[in-house]
């Protein structure tokens, strides 16, 4: 189905308040991707962060000497991430939509696409994946949404709000595809959210998601599930590892292992993406 970017651009913006808020393991999802990225710095001079939101990747990177572009479509996260970065001359804010970055091929070193901007592009997903890969000169690592976790969130939130499995469980389930119009009963899953909507929405399996970064003419150095350990143990133990420094570290290390050693296909934390990808052009 279409997607309505003027739609979610007023929902994202409605959200950019709390952008870097981290709630359950949110905390655990970011301080893996910084582990992720720390490991590809060598030999980078430019950064795209694509979906770079108030810039929690974006801000840091520039204050460490990189030449950061820094991409969103919410005027809202861009106003933000200004403010956040006054006197930054080495970072640029374009405001831009991830199915159609305004860049010529392989112009950055390093390409973040981390959390929404291409999973949140629904329909358009696989669009915005091919962009991403396009302007990647040497390293890609993106995150988008688990369809093995997407689907325990789906099927819980239709069996709580109506007591039974909507259509869209068995649209996740099958396609990992959401869409607010997509069924009749839709609304219904979606109130109580911002602004009682959810945007357009792709989910993927990580054979899946390999297979459309081959596609693009990458080459895969990791696809697989990013936090998982997280995900399965309780939330209190996890927002209590959050809140001690050295608790945390030792807890992120274990997650790390989790995802190397145990299972690589895991279903990620249970918030922000649970799947990350690192690529490079083949």
């Amino acid at each position: 189905m279409r997607v309505d970017f003027d739609r979610e651009m007023a929902w994202w913006d409605a959200k950019a308040p709390e952008e870097e808020q981290d709630l359950a393991d949110e905390a655990v999802n970011r301080a893996l991707r910084w582990r992720e990225i720390e490991r590809h710095l060598a030999g980078v001079r430019t950064v795209l962060d694509v979906g770079a939101g108030t810039g929690a990747f974006s801000i840091p990177l520039a204050r460490r000497g990189f030449a950061v572009t820094h991409v969103d479509f919410s005027p809202a996260m861009l106003a933000l991430a200004r403010h956040n970065s006054e006197g930054l001359q080495n970072l640029r804010f374009v405001e831009a939509n991830a199915v159609a970055l305004p860049f010529s091929d392989r112009s950055f070193d390093l390409v973040l696409n981390m959390d929404g901007a291409i999973s949140f592009c629904g329909s358009l997903a696989e669009q915005a994946l091919r962009e991403t890969c396009r302007v990647t000169r040497k390293k890609l690592i993106l995150t988008v949404s688990h369809r093995a976790w997407m689907i325990p969130v789906w099927v819980s939130a239709s069996v709580k709000v109506v007591g039974c499995l909507l259509p869209a469980v068995g649209a996740m389930f099958d396609r990992g595809k959401w869409h607010q119009e997509q069924f009749p009963e839709n609304p219904l899953l979606s109130k109580g959210v911002t602004q009682d909507y959810f945007p357009g929405f792709r989910a993927f399996l990580p054979g899946e998601l390999r297979a459309l970064l081959e596609e693009a003419g990458m080459r895969v150095l990791r696809c697989g599930g990013l936090g998982s350990l997280a995900n399965f143990c309780d939330s209190e133990a996890v927002e209590r590892a959050c809140q001690d420094q050295a608790l945390f570290q030792e807890f992120v290390d274990l997650c790390e292992r989790f995802d190397r050693e145990v299972l690589p296909e895991g279903p990620g934390t249970r918030q922000r993406a649970g799947l990350i990808a690192v690529a490079v052009p083949a």
